[in-house]
């Protein structure tokens, strides 16, 4: 069986994908494979790939330079996933984005999203969502 990453949000037999997420072979209609691949919705997985996580391996963290009110930056720590999330809600339209943020209870990730995003409204999203968290 092969294993599949979704690339863009897409949807599948009914299921939603977001980009990172494991999307099985028998989700996608037989004999389309390559022509969801061919329109970047998809792509193979790498062959050390099971679909799921080794058990024993933590997630990569990397420091993302993030810059402060004050001017300043700072490296915030954060893992792949909480990169992906924060890089999708961008590319979301602000209708989207907005219930998209309030599902996130990852402070990382919102940061991120605070600090990437220009657009008042998923700021303020971001903000209010965080300081809810806080509470």
């Amino acid at each position: 069986m092969r294993a599949f990453v979704c690339v863009k949000p897409a949807t599948f037999a009914g299921v939603k994908y977001f980009p990172g997420d494991s999307v099985p072979e028998e989700a996608i209609a037989p004999g389309r494979v390559n022509a969801v691949i061919s329109m970047g919705l998809i792509a193979e997985a790498p062959a050390d790939v099971d679909g799921g996580e080794d058990q024993n391996s933590d997630p990569a963290v990397i420091a993302v330079p993030v810059k402060m009110s004050d001017g300043s930056f700072e490296d915030i720590e954060a893992t792949e996933e909480q990169i992906a999330e924060a890089v999708t809600v961008l590319q979301l339209p602000v209708d989207d984005a907005v219930p998209r943020i309030a599902e996130i209870d990852d402070a990382v990730t919102l940061i991120l999203i605070n600090a990437w995003d220009s657009r008042k409204t998923v700021k303020n999203a971001t903000a209010a969502k965080a300081k809810e968290e806080a509470s």
